[in-house]
């Protein structure tokens, strides 16, 4: 296994505002769908670098949205103080706006870029598997190009053009190593995208 991976590692200016933890309520349906992700290990821990894997959200308004934590993907199961949520998003500065207790995923840019011109979207999910990933790109599910680094302000608009008028669905990030993104109108569906095609591809932990 790799021992150097580009992972976990916040790339963009963060400004974390100090705030209560958000109601348990609001988390719910992603802290659901996360137990189940972290049985299937699709979330979690590379054991060699400790570095978390994982991370998803559910838009608050057309400019917010509530996130799992950075470097929480080796617990099992979260409490609210491990959601953050992100105000607002600047993807040509590359900063981030946040409240709560704990810094927003490294991924936070990427789920605003996917949020910001799709109204429709509500859920995304972000989750790593190795075979999986690889199963995707040979079955030419949509993908964004190996060039393009996680966590970053190209990867948050390469994620942007390439949902623009979709709904529903999910995309391999090439550069990201075992990155996978599925993306819905309700937790509901984008949990399903994973597990249906964790399915149909026979894919085994």
């Amino acid at each position: 296994m790799n021992s150097n991976r580009d992972e976990g590692i916040i790339k963009f200016k963060l400004t974390l505002k100090r705030a209560p933890a958000p109601e348990m309520a609001q988390v719910i349906a992603l802290e659901k769908w996360r137990a189940l992700f972290f049985k299937l290990s699709l979330i979690g821990e590379y054991p060699i670098d400790r570095i978390g894997f994982g991370n998803l959200s559910c838009r608050l308004t057309k400019r917010t949205f509530l996130i799992t934590g950075s470097q929480t993907g080796h617990l099992a199961h979260l409490l609210a103080h491990h959601y953050t949520k992100v105000m607002d998003c600047d993807l040509r500065k590359g900063s981030v706006v946040a409240e709560g207790l704990i810094p927003p995923s490294s991924e936070s840019l990427t789920h605003y870029g996917i949020y910001q011109d799709n109204p429709s979207i509500q859920y995304v999910f972000h989750v790593h598997h190795p075979k999986l990933w690889k199963l995707l790109q040979l079955e030419n599910y949509d993908f964004i190009d190996g060039n393009v680094a996680y966590g970053t302000q190209e990867m948050a608009q390469a994620a942007k053009e390439l949902l623009k008028g979709k709904t529903s669905g999910i995309f391999v990030m090439k550069g990201h190593e075992d990155g996978i993104i599925s993306y819905g109108e309700t937790a509901e569906e984008a949990g399903k995208i994973i597990l249906d095609a964790y399915r149909k591809l026979g894919v085994r932990q």
